[in-house]
Formats: structure tokens, C-alpha cells, sequence
């Protein structure tokens, strides 16, 4: 029989998975960008030509006291490079290193250890600034600044509420009810107060019909962002787009709001498809180091749910080296029979931002199984979801639920498309 070889990210590095050609519709991805020559060179240009503000290096004073809020572990932003080139130019304009405050934008995820932040940053950059993990719960570190049109009340990092100026870094790609990560993100949930994510976050939001991959327009929970933004007063970002292996295709510095939307368009063009018929069984999974726990790797199955047929099958290959994310996440992941106690379980007990994942998952099991693919222990304490060590082992029960002919889409690095019924300009489909 001939059999198709696809390769899907797996931890920090791939695995391969044979695929019946006749059961094959295909490989499902956007057109990956390429990447700049030079990496601190296309920052560098970036600072030079802000879109939306003037340079940074005439914006910024001596004497200000600087909040500079970069993303955490679970992004695959290049803070290294981004951070430094930003201190040359602070350090150029005579800031202070004692005025120079990194905060890592946490929102609710989980404190990162020194190790990891000198992975990040380098060790130069961490003996020689204060570097500081955000702290969501900790309100003796957070100042109330009012509240948005839609109610939600806003207490950031006091390092933030405190600071005269405030930059940001990021990344820029579909984000599972936000439209997109990048920008406002980093103020709200990243340096924001619990209370203020939950109110963000609720279901009411998530269950808003713009608020899903791809849409800002009319997108509640980016708006509200937007004027939790506008509060605080973020006065620069430096927003990165990159390709499949984490390379700098482009980078958006200035304005949040401009060059966030810049970002975006630039974004789109690469990653908006086309698919003529959904599949049976799609295969998914997302790259390192997004896909360091399961509440960040199910990103990958919300991207594919627009793909998949009613009653489908799933298979996400993750390798989970941090196992399955939040406490609390992990808490109601691991206590549940049937994904339909979730309802109950937030009507008795509350809902929290930290069970979001568990809330879209609930949705998606309506439409579509899911079978895990992973060797972390923890995956096989989840009863609702089936668990394998063995992409093979996965697809053989996907044929025996879904039958010997059914059709099979394999879609690497979802998280990279954006689904499309119209525009076929940039649709990619590879059948190999």
C-alpha cells in the first residue's frame, strides 16, 4: 500500500507518521514566510522606522523610569535579541539601569525559575537589570487604575502603574478567542490582576461568535483589551512575526494599536486558505514552545475544529515535557469522568480563566474525539481523553472509530491558519 510521510513537531523536535495515500486528502499549512537575513538587523530597522510614533530613542527621556514587558516561556518570542537592542538604545538615551524595570508577563501561567529567564534573556541582561516575574494574585503588587466600558477592573503591576514609560514584546498569530496574540495581550491578561483576566475571560466573552481565531473586528475580548490599554498607557511595542522555526520573517515597532495591526495584515497574507471538504480524521500539533504543557497544545485543536467533520476524530501529538499546565487546569482535567461535568463543575464551583482550555474543550468533544499523543504520565490520569505513546497506535483507533475509508488531514503548526471560505490567493495544499 502506498503510504504518505508526514512530519509533525513533537516537543523540541518531529515525528513521522505514515498515511495511507488512498485515505490522504493532504497536508493542510499556510505558505511559511522567509525569514530576514539578519535578525537584529530587521529589529534594529524596526526601531528605526516605528509605525504609528516616533522612534523610541526620541520618545524616551533620561530620567524616566522604564516598564519593560517582555512574553514568558510559553512564547516563542526572541527576547533575547528584541531585549538587547532595545537597553542599547535606552542605555543611548541615558536611562538608568536602576530605572530599567523587565517584568516577564505571566498573565496566569506559571512563574518562570532564574534558569529558565537566563535562557531567555541571557545572563548579561539578568545580572545586570531587575528582571521580575508578574504575580496575577498578588494584589499587595497591583494598583488599580478604573475600570473599562465593558466593566472589567484593571489593576496592573505596580512596576507597570509606576513607570513613565512602558514598552512591550511579542509575537503576532491566531489566538484561540483573542483574534490574535501580540499587542494589547501584554498588558491584559499578561501584567493584570486576576480579577480583571477572569472578567476578560469569562464565558460570556469566550462565547461571543467573533471571538475566535483570526477576527478582531467586533471581538469583545479584544476590545475590552484594547481599552484596558488605553488606561494603562502602553506607548511601545516591538512585535515580531515569524515563520515555522521561530525565525524573524518581519518586525512591527511603535504605535500598539498601528503596529499590532500592521503585524496582523502582514500575518494574514501568508496564512489565510482554502479547504474544498473537511476530513474524518485530522492529525495536529503546534511547535516548541507552545506545546510545553497540554493547556497550551489544545491551541492546536481549537485551530483545526472548523476542519474536522461532525463526529470526527482528532489525533494531537504533543510531547507535554511540562506536563499539563495551570493547578488548576490540571486540578479539573485530572478530577472529571466525562467532559460534560464541566458545566456543572463551573455552575457549583465558579469559573476561572485557568479553565478556559477546559470550557473550548467541552465544545470541541461535542463536534469531534480527541486521542493524545504523548509519552508525559500525567495525559493518561485524564479519563475523558483517550492517551497513546505511539502516533501509529493513534491513527490505528482513529480507522477502527471512523472506518477504513475515512479521510485524513494532516495540518502542522496549526495554529499558523487561518481558515478561509473565500480567499484562495494563499492557499498552500501539498499532497506529497
Amino acid at each position: 500500500m502506498d503510504r504518505q510521510r508526514i512530519k509533525f513537531p513533537y516537543g523540541r523536535c518531529e515525528i513521522e507518521i505514515e498515511i495511507p495515500s488512498e485515505n490522504f486528502i493532504g497536508v493542510l499549512k499556510s505558505i511559511d514566510p522567509p525569514c530576514v537575513n539578519d535578525q537584529k538587523a530587521e529589529i534594529d530597522r524596526s526601531l528605526k522606522e516605528p509605525i504609528g510614533t516616533e522612534t523610541l530613542a526620541r520618545m524616551v527621556r533620561p530620567g524616566d523610569k522604564v516598564a519593560l514587558i517582555i512574553s514568558d516561556k510559553s512564547r516563542p518570542v526572541p527576547n533575547n535579541a528584541i531585549v538587547a537592542s532595545l537597553l542599547d538604545v535606552l542605555e543611548k538615551e541615558k536611562v538608568a539601569r536602576r530605572n530599567i524595570k523587565i517584568i516577564v508577563a505571566l498573565g496566569m501561567h506559571q512563574k518562570m525559575s532564574e534558569n529558565e529567564i537566563i535562557s531567555m534573556l541571557g545572563a548579561d541582561i539578568v545580572k545586570s537589570y531587575d528582571v521580575r516575574n508578574h504575580d496575577c494574585f498578588d494584589q499587595d503588587g497591583l494598583t488599580f487604575i478604573g475600570s473599562t466600558p465593558d466593566g472589567t477592573e484593571v489593576k496592573i503591576n505596580n512596576l507597570v502603574a509606576e513607570a513613565d514609560f512602558v514598552i512591550s514584546t511579542g509575537y503576532i498569530e491566531p489566538h484561540e478567542f483573542a483574534g490574535f496574540t501580540g499587542g494589547r495581550k501584554s498588558i491584559l491578561p499578561g501584567v493584570s490582576g486576576i480579577e480583571a483576566i477572569k472578567w476578560n475571560h469569562r464565558i460570556g466573552m469566550l462565547e461571543n461568535r467573533n471571538a475566535k481565531p483570526g477576527v478582531l473586528k467586533n471581538n469583545p475580548i479584544h476590545e475590552d483589551m484594547l481599552n484596558a490599554c488605553d488606561m494603562v498607557g502602553l506607548d511601545y511595542i516591538v512585535n515580531v512575526v515569524l515563520n515555522s522555526r521561530n525565525e524573524i520573517a518581519r518586525c512591527f515597532s511603535g504605535d500598539y494599536k498601528k503596529a499590532h495591526e500592521a503585524g496582523v495584515a502582514f500575518f494574514k497574507k501568508y496564512s489565510k486558505i482554502q479547504v474544498s471538504e473537511k476530513a474524518d480524521i485530522v492529525i495536529t500539533s503546534l511547535g516548541y514552545p507552545t506545546n510545553r504543557d497540554l493547556y497550551q497544545s489544545l491551541k492546536a485543536v481549537f485551530a483545526v475544529e472548523p476542519l474536522i467533520k461532525n463526529g470526527g476524530c482528532i489525533i494531537l501529538p504533543t510531547q507535554c515535557e511540562d506536563g499539563l499546565g495551570p493547578d488548576l487546569f490540571e486540578e479539573w482535567m485530572t478530577s472529571v469522568s466525562f467532559s460534560e461535568e464541566f458545566s456543572s463543575k463551573i455552575e457549583h464551583e465558579g469559573y476561572s480563566p485557568e479553565i478556559d482550555h477546559c470550557f473550548l474543550l467541552a465544545k470541541t468533544l461535542k463536534k469531534a474525539s480527541i486521542i493524545v499523543v504523548s509519552s508525559h504520565p500525567r495525559i493518561k490520569e485524564i479519563d475523558f481523553l483517550e492517551s497513546v505513546c505511539d502516533i501509529e497506535q493513534a491513527l490505528s483507533i482513529a480507522f477502527q472509530r471512523m472506518g477504513k475509508d475515512a479521510k485524513i488531514m494532516a495540518t502542522p503548526y496549526s495554529t499558523r491558519l487561518l481558515v478561509s471560505d473565500r480567499d484562495q490567493k494563499n492557499e498552500e495544499r501539498i499532497r506529497s
